[in-house]
């Protein structure tokens, strides 16, 4: 039975024997069934690496794609010098902690640190346990760092 299985399943069929002899059901799966299982399962993980190449390949090129693009912006206008520019998106937008900390150049601590003393803008609660801040909010403290302060809101 083994032989006529791809490699990938023969390495996995020894984890489902022991978790089927763990939960002792081992006796009522016949080896078909079982061959079958792990062949699909192969199947399904050969799937899944070749899904997370293709994005991983996409995502590649998209960044090359950006990156041409905000070539082309920046040689047709030039920044002054030491200024910073996102790529061109909508002020509601929002942006996730690690782009955020790749478009600062600011750590996760010091993000959060600078939050906590009002030199930096808050972030948005996007569910449970995730956050993100909007591209105007980064924008604006872009246009100067050292200066930025969370303008407190008056209760009406």
């Amino acid at each position: 039975m083994l032989e006529q299985l791809s490699p990938a399943a023969v390495a996995h069929w020894p984890i489902v024997v022991r978790q089927l002899r763990d939960a002792d059901v081992l006796d009522t799966v016949d080896a078909c069934s079982l061959a079958s299982y792990c062949e699909a399962f192969a199947r399904w993980c050969a799937a899944g690496e070749q899904v997370a190449k293709m994005l991983i390949d996409f995502g590649i090129k998209s960044r090359q794609h950006v990156q041409e693009q905000t070539n082309a912006a920046q040689s047709s206008s030039q920044a002054a010098p030491g200024e910073t520019e996102l790529i061109p998106r909508a002020p509601n937008a929002i942006m996730r902690r690690q782009e955020v900390e790749r478009a600062i150049g600011l750590s996760r601590s010091t993000i959060y640190n600078r939050v906590k003393a009002g030199t930096f803008p808050a972030p948005v609660k996007l569910g449970a346990g995730a956050v993100g801040w909007r591209v105007a909010d980064i924008e604006q403290f872009l246009m100067s760092p050292a200066d930025y302060r969370v303008t407190p809101t008056v209760p009406k």
